[in-house]
């Protein structure tokens, strides 16, 4: 046999052997291409490094920024009355707006916020203004009777009744003059008598004569007595009483015109009040119930006592938060805080805890649950802004401490699922694993790790591009769910995840999942 044909005979052999080993080295030939696709997927995949930094612990809360000085200006009208010829006018307890400034006007000290309508007030003022003028038509004629009661008093003392005594006393004088001359003359008739010369007739007519005499004197002495002891006295005291009733009048009719007066300058009051001004300067708005039926506009009915404005001072600003009991024992009177305003773009302003309630918030309704306690805390805001103003939603952030040299990763690199934080760490052979860690919030772009990283790790960034990348997964790295967990901020998650826990872990528990089904096979 040649050497060609010999050369031949072994080309079927080695074909065979050939094929033998290409087909005992399939899979592995498969792996290394599916290896090189996700080796070229690797490359854009980012991760970030775990680093020890320092950073302000912190805990976040809702609020609202109010006012600290807040200013109410409300209706100041009254329900009022007036009676005009026994007939009683009353106005209504409300009126309506007329006019009105826009809300959210800065306002400076006795500008005019809004017109109300004072019709009512300003007929009520003008009847009034009639029963002021009879009032003082009433004084007057109660003046002008005391006055001559007055002027009868002293003519009646000072005149008729002195004329009258002298009067009496002249009588008397008189009496005893005419009872002397007729004394004389019988004492002479009755001599004649005795001698002849007249008659027992003339004698009796003297006699008579002196007795008329003497009763005329005795009846002017008692005049006298009467009048002095009795008529004089009670003429000045009926005078007197006349005088004390008109007093009396007079004082009357004074306080009824001061009344009407002062009823008149209320009407008055009550129409200039229909004016409504800044009491401070601040900024006017309008005091608006939530769940009122009635709204602060022009042309709307506004009620006696009813808000209209809220006029807070705007250099005096604060922030009213709402806190859970869950974080309420973090935060301390005194405790400095930053406060994010949502419609200034995240403004960031700085503050502090002014006071936090002792008492929680009591529910507005019996309906309302009372499993969930919130506390109201009052945040001062130390910084000064003309875009500051009442009403604003904002963001508290209280800084509760400081982070020293503490392992920290950004929010956007882990996430979260039944209650767990995962992220996915980078093997030094190029693979990943996704493995559990604990967090503690920290300011808003930090989370500070309590357990399952290392400083230098890397982290992937945008975790959820691990989810078409699978194959470069090792496994899940769970945490030991039996230590004792340090307490950190609650963290919402969204998929499902199973529970890979072991019960018997003592550190932690590396599940190694194969590769088929992470792919989903």
């Amino acid at each position: 046999m040649s050497p060609s044909l010999k050369s031949w005979r072994w080309v079927p052999i080695l074909t065979l052997l050939v094929f033998a080993l290409i087909w005992s080295q399939a899979p592995q030939l498969l792996n290394l291409g599916h290896w090189m696709n996700q080796t070229e997927n690797d490359h854009s995949i980012e991760t970030v490094p775990v680093r020890r930094v320092t950073f302000d612990a912190s805990v976040n809360a809702p609020g609202e920024i109010q006012s600290a000085n807040n200013t109410i200006v409300e209706c100041e009208i009254e329900r009022l009355s007036v009676m005009v010829q026994g007939r009683s006018i009353t106005s209504g307890g409300s009126t309506t707006i007329l006019k009105i400034i826009p809300d959210g006007t800065r306002v400076k000290k006795d500008d005019v916020l809004c017109v109300l309508d004072s019709s009512e007030f300003e007929e009520l003022a003008r009847l009034q203004r009639i029963n002021v003028e009879r009032a003082k038509a009433d004084k007057l004629e109660a003046e002008m009777n005391l006055e001559v009661a007055k002027i009868a008093f002293d003519e009646y003392r000072l005149g008729t009744a002195k004329q009258t005594v002298q009067s009496l006393k002249g009588q008397i004088a008189l009496a005893n003059s005419d009872s002397t001359r007729l004394s004389g003359r019988l004492d002479w008739s009755r001599k004649m008598l005795t001698k002849g010369y007249a008659s027992r007739t003339s004698v009796r007519s003297e006699e008579l004569a002196l007795q008329r005499s003497d009763l005329q004197l005795t009846q002017a002495e008692i005049a006298l007595k009467t009048f002095e002891k009795y008529s004089k006295p009670k003429v000045e005291h009926t005078m007197q009483v006349r005088i004390r009733s008109l007093q009396t009048m007079l004082r009357y009719e004074e306080s009824r015109l001061k009344r009407h007066q002062d009823r008149l300058e209320t009407y008055t009051k009550q129409i200039a009040k229909c004016t409504v001004r800044a009491p401070n300067d601040g900024m006017a708005i309008y005091a608006n119930e939530a769940d009122g039926d009635s709204r602060i506009e022009e042309g709307s009915l506004i009620r006696q006592g009813q808000d209209i404005f809220l006029l807070p001072e705007l250099d005096n600003l604060q922030v009213l938060v709402k806190l859970s009991e869950s974080i309420v024992q973090k935060v301390q009177r005194g405790m400095k805080a930053k406060v994010l305003v949502e419609a200034l773009n995240g403004r960031e302003f700085e503050g502090h805890v002014e006071s936090i309630a002792q008492f929680p918030i009591p529910p507005s309704s019996w309906r309302m649950s009372q499993d969930v306690k919130n506390y109201f805390c009052v945040v001062k805001i130390d910084s000064k802004s003309d875009d500051l103003r009442p009403g604003l939603t904002s963001e508290i952030q209280f800084l509760t401490g400081t982070g020293e040299d503490s392992l920290t990763i950004s929010p956007e690199v882990v996430q979260v699922e039944k209650d767990r934080a995962f992220c996915y760490v980078r093997k030094s052979d190029g693979r990943y694993e996704r493995r559990e860690i604990k967090t503690r919030t920290g300011d808003p772009d930090t989370l500070e790790i309590i357990e399952g990283l290392k400083e230098g790790e890397q982290v992937v960034r945008k975790p959820g591009k691990m989810d078409d990348l699978k194959g470069l997964i090792d496994g899940v790295v769970a945490l030991n769910t039996q230590s004792d967990p340090e307490q950190h901020d609650p963290i919402v998650f969204s998929d499902p995840l199973p529970d890979t826990t072991e019960a018997n872990a003592t550190t932690a528990t590396v599940i190694t999942i194969p590769d088929g089904h992470l792919n989903g096979n």
